[in-house]
């Protein structure tokens, strides 16, 4: 699969969106955070909070005018509600968007197979459930 599957409310799917592939430089990640402290005799203490294993993801897409008006749409309906992302690699993920805020950037002028005749940059922020 080449594209890029949005559908929420999961289980009970309402909405579906079709994104092309992300950038090269989408990358997984577990969301695990190091806590690190330090005694008042000067020792260190490390904690490392795991979340059960769930992972962060990044994705940026680079999408029409049209599109972005579109996922904007999708993420105002949706953005607290439970969706199911398929990625590029279909592989299916379960969780939630995270951005606060999503930025819309524009990327430039696009060509004449573009419609809206500009293209938009956004990069998404899912965490797994």
């Amino acid at each position: 699969m080449s594209g890029f599957l949005l559908k929420a409310p999961y289980p009970a799917i309402k909405t579906t969106t079709l994104l092309p592939a992300p950038r090269w430089d989408d990358s997984k990640a577990l969301a695990a955070a190091v806590i690190v402290n330090r005694a008042m005799d000067g020792t260190l203490y490390t904690n490392v909070k795991t979340r059960n294993g769930r992972k962060k993801l990044f994705w940026e897409f680079e999408i029409s005018r049209n599109k972005a008006l579109e996922l904007r749409e999708f993420i105002t309906a949706y953005n607290s509600s439970l969706i199911q992302a398929i990625d590029h690699d279909g592989d299916s993920w379960i969780g939630y968007l995270m951005n606060n805020p999503f930025e819309f950037a524009g990327a430039g002028r696009a060509g004449p197979n573009w419609p809206g005749n500009e293209t938009m940059v956004i990069q998404l922020e899912f965490e797994e459930k």
